[in-house]
């Protein structure tokens, strides 16, 4: 039993800490908001390796966290795999975590690009498996998918994959958590696909930009970062550095963090990932394992990485933003490019091709990594640095393509901040309601096994008789105005049923008739008994125990009888051997052997008085004695009686503690 409990606490403890030990992170216009409202900034590491290697799967990793980062981001993961373990210890540590939907085998490819229901199903099984973390930051649909101008048609199916993914995530319930796009470090490029993804009713929810301009002791001008800003100035929504960290100067200084975190940018920009983790071949590395690129053991930071240097900017650098409560977003979108001959290919009112699917439909069981065509296109890397990532674009399937319907009953636009409760907040909620629910089902079974183990113990024993189950026989009790009237006047009760079976005559036989008196009885119907018969017969055999019984008066009022003289008392023979039970029904005298009397015990036995006075002794003696019972047998009653009462008590509160726990 101990055990069971201390499982279910376990479970429910381990339960109620990984869904609601961090607060959900929601948008308003161009901001990121903890669910209290205050703005939350990214310090962020890109955290993964080159090969399809799901990161998130390695708990013992997930529990290292000496650089102070609030975010990471990985670029794969394995659907089947449980994440549980790393994303708990990420949630206890404050971090967040920016998951990629797509992968090298089912990313947009660039060359030929498309968006099939293959890709749907893959980037929709990401999301289920991420949807339900508090921690879970944001999807990213697609990362530098679009690394040129001869590319940019590939946007309009990165911005179709979006919106799908957003109606799916809406139908299935999940909490708005954003999706949204991570570009290329392409200066040319930049303005034009960011107002595409931004613009008209069915936006992204987020952009990031992969940067790589700010080597060494730079400036906010002089790496171009003064241009971004002006870039994303006419923004709807958030925008951050997904891909941040030169290395031409080593150790990195990571100076450009004090302009993002600091008065250069913060007012719109929501910080930055520092590209990256794991040192490989492209020395971007931050630290270093024992075997390179895997990620096992007691990670050390590289020389070259920066790691010290990165901690110390972040140490310093708490920008605190600007409260929800004091925040009006701003709810117009940017103006949609126009496309041109040698330009960007894509107008802003071109029609998406969704895939028009039920958002709660039934899916296809294809995993995440299923295998397609072989990526057509190699994965992008630095635009600007030539280094190697993880995530590129793959060759897509060719069957199910989205066609250009739009589906206007879908919402692209980001959320905003209202007077309605947020979703962290509902989602909060419904986690206390469920471990509410989950500890009334705990107490309500500890109560049932206690009281079944109470069900199978021996009952009480209530009764004199001894009786195992149920409550007493009812015994009549002697009126209390009763006890001080002569015998003669005594009323009369009812009588019990004899349980005896060894007598011929019904104990009620005895006590109806008047004649059966102590002054009819003769020498053989006394016995060897000093007691007058009416008295002992007055109670059954059956209910004779350690305790006074009740004595029964007879059924009809006694009649006074006169008086016989009571003759000496007879001594047995000594070769008696009588073995019959000594009622007063039988005639034969004593029934039990009895010891010889000699002559001079004879004489010393003293005879009993024939005067009136004498007899009248005897019954006022016996009168007393019968009081004496009736009193012990009163106090005895009442005894029962309130140990009845508890009892009944504790039933009535053990069944309104059951009914109390049937209705929570």
């Amino acid at each position: 039993m101990r055990v069971l409990r201390i499982w279910a606490a376990a479970h429910l403890y381990s339960f109620v800490t990984l869904v609601a030990c961090i607060s959900t992170i929601s948008i308003s216009g161009t901001k990121f908001y903890y669910s209290d409202g205050s703005q939350f900034y990214i310090k962020g590491v890109a955290y993964g390796a080159s090969t399809l290697v799901d990161v998130l799967s390695n708990t013992a990793q997930c529990t290292r966290d000496k650089l102070g980062v609030n975010t990471i981001r990985v670029y794969y993961v394995d659907t089947t795999a449980n994440h549980d373990g790393c994303m708990s210890a990420f949630a206890n540590a404050g971090i967040y975590v920016l998951v990629a939907l797509d992968s090298a085998y089912s990313a947009i490819n660039r060359a030929s690009p498309g968006w099939t229901s293959s890709q749907y199903n893959n980037f929709t099984s990401v999301m289920d498996a991420f949807a339900t973390y508090n921690n879970t930051f944001a999807f990213v649909a697609g990362n530098e998918v679009i690394n040129d101008i001869d590319t940019s048609s590939a946007a309009l199916y990165v911005k179709a994959a979006a919106l799908d993914l957003k109606k799916y995530r809406d139908g299935k319930g999940y909490r708005e958590i954003p999706v949204g796009y991570t570009g290329a470090d392409v200066n040319t490029l930049a303005p034009f696909l960011q107002n595409y993804l931004a613009c008209g009713s069915y936006a992204i929810d987020f952009f990031g930009q992969n940067n790589y301009a700010w080597c060494g002791q730079s400036s906010f001008t002089e790496s171009g970062y003064s241009d971004e800003y002006a870039d994303a100035s006419n923004f709807n929504i958030p925008i951050f550095f997904s891909e941040v960290g030169c290395n031409t100067v080593q150790p990195r200084p990571f100076t450009d963090q004090a302009a993002i975190l600091g008065a250069d940018m913060d007012n719109l920009w929501s910080g930055a990932i520092v590209y990256e983790w794991l040192e490989e071949a492209n020395d971007y590395g931050l630290v270093g394992y024992a075997s390179t690129g895997v990620m096992s053991g007691t990670p050390t930071p590289m020389p070259s990485g920066g790691f010290s240097n990165l901690m110390s900017q972040w140490g310093t650098l708490t920008p605190t933003g600007t409260p929800s409560s004091s925040y009006t977003p701003n709810g117009t979108p940017p103006s949609c490019p126009s496309s041109t001959a040698s330009g960007w290919g894509i107008n802003g009112n071109a029609a998406l091709p969704t895939l028009n699917k039920a958002a709660v439909s039934t899916r296809s069981t294809s995993s995440s990594t299923s295998s397609s065509t072989s990526p057509t296109a190699a994965a992008s890397g630095k635009s600007s640095t030539g280094a190697t990532k993880a995530t590129g674009s793959a060759g897509a399937a060719t069957s199910d393509t989205g066609t250009g319907n739009l589906n206007l009953n879908a919402s692209g636009s980001t959320s905003t901040s209202g007077g309605s409760l947020s979703t962290g907040a509902i989602a909060g909620i419904a986690v206390g309601i469920v471990a509410l629910v989950i500890t009334a089902a705990l107490v309500a079974f500890l109560l049932w096994r206690r009281r079944r183990k109470q069900r199978n113990s021996p009952p009480l024993d209530l009764s004199p008789e001894g009786l195992e189950v149920g409550e007493p026989p009812p015994k009549p009790e002697l009126d209390s105005t009763a006890i001080g009237v002569p015998v003669s006047q005594h009323e009369a009760q009812p009588e019990l049923q004899d349980a005896s079976a060894n007598r011929t005559p019904a104990g009620s036989e005895l006590h109806s008739s008047p004649a059966f008196t102590t002054s009819t009885l003769g020498r053989a119907e006394m016995g060897n008994s000093p007691t007058p018969q009416s008295a002992t017969n007055a109670v059954p055999t059956s209910e004779l125990s350690t305790t006074p019984a009740t004595p029964k008066p007879a059924s009809a009022q006694l009649q006074p009888q006169p008086q016989q003289p009571i003759s000496q008392r007879p001594v047995a023979p000594s070769n008696s051997t009588a073995l019959k039970a000594n009622a007063p029904w039988e005639t034969d005298p004593f029934p039990y052997p009895q010891p010889e009397v000699t002559a001079t015990q004879a004489q010393k036995t003293p005879l009993l008085s024939e005067t009136d006075d004498d007899d009248e002794l005897k019954r006022l003696e016996e009168e007393e004695r019968r009081v004496d019972a009736a009193i012990a047998e009163s106090e005895r009653i009442r005894a029962l009686k309130e140990e009845k009462t508890a009892l009944q008590a504790r039933k009535t509160a053990l069944l309104e503690a059951k009914q109390k726990a049937s209705r929570t």
